[in-house]
């Protein structure tokens, strides 16, 4: 049997998503005395079966419908739609493919980027404005077939946010399952005090500390927002946050693991930007729920709550 923690490691897969497959039935530890979970063969193969589906790049909730029903028409179901997904992209690229040659020819005979745009606005210009007919078509109907359930929709767009100066209540819990203990705490503070109907109100979390392999307790602390003349109670503490840019990636809780990968590679290949990591400053990672009541509602399915993923960044100094 293997510690969950160094299933982690050795996949490169975060312990909420693990936990998160617990919880959706596709996935079994054993919890010891102790405290420790650990996965033994069957888990590991099935851990094994996961990764090799997502790397096929097939969506999670076919993933989890596969695994629950434990059916072979099902996994032939859901491997159809994929690859009809992907002989559907495969055409779309393609046809954007072609548009764009022709546009490239079009233009390739003008002095300037100036008389290029005026060339592309000429209303009677049939050769052009067919080719702007077919683009806006490919265009129009790629972003009608990308979703946030789609396997193809890999990164999204990273949004550069500036957060504001805020006022926050904190509260921090260390356990095996700190999201809970310090959600359990947070939302009777929130309710208590109606703080998700006042003005301004956001809700951010972080791992702290970070979860370790060789330990089943790590912490997670939660911000929320309070107004100027709020007396925070104890166990909570007040902070005054500074605000700052930020890199911003959306995610559902499904595939927070990967994005955060994904938001980490591209900060770390951003030509303009670079990381501005400074726990002292309170320059840190942060999850932000987007819409509270319904990420904390036990009727809302895991694959529709969002997250917003935020990296501290800086412009690059030239």
């Amino acid at each position: 049997m293997i510690k969950i923690g160094e299933v982690a490691v050795r996949y490169n897969i975060s312990n909420r998503t693990l936990r998160y497959w617990e919880e959706v039935g596709i996935l079994a530890s054993i919890r010891l005395d102790n405290g420790y979970r650990f996965y033994d063969d069957e888990n590991i193969t099935r851990i094994n079966q996961i990764m090799v589906l997502r790397k096929l790049r097939l969506p999670i909730r076919d993933i989890q419908r596969i695994f629950v029903s434990n059916e072979l028409s099902c996994v032939v179901s859901a491997l159809c739609r994929h690859l009809e997904d992907t002989r559907h992209e495969v055409e779309e690229l393609n046809a954007l493919s072609i548009v764009l040659e022709r546009l490239i020819e079009a233009v390739k005979y003008h002095n300037s980027i100036s008389e290029i745009f005026e060339y592309l606005d000429i209303p009677d210009n049939t050769a052009i404005l067919e080719l702007k007919n077919a683009l806006q078509i490919t265009l129009s109907e790629r972003n009608n077939f990308m979703s946030e359930n789609s396997s193809y929709n890999k990164i999204g767009n990273v949004r550069i946010v500036k957060l504001p100066r805020m006022i926050f209540a904190c509260f921090r819990a260390e356990s095996t399952t700190p999201e809970n203990d310090c959600s359990a705490v947070v939302n009777k503070l929130i309710f208590e005090n109606s703080l998700h109907e006042k003005y301004g109100f956001r809700h951010f979390g972080f791992n702290n500390p970070d979860p370790q392999k060789d330990s089943p307790v790590y912490g997670y602390e939660m911000w929320v927002v309070v107004p100027e003349d709020f007396a925070v109670p104890e166990p909570f503490y007040r902070k005054e946050f500074a605000g700052g840019l930020y890199a911003s990636l959306s995610t559902q809780m499904t595939i927070i693991g990967e994005r955060w990968r994904q938001l980490s590679d591209w900060v770390m290949n951003s030509r303009k930007y670079e990381m501005d990591w400074n726990p002292d400053a309170d320059r840190i990672c942060l999850e932000e729920c987007i819409d509270y009541i319904s990420f904390i509602s036990d009727d809302i399915d895991e694959n529709d709550k969002q997250l917003d993923l935020l990296t501290p960044i800086k412009l690059k100094r030239k």
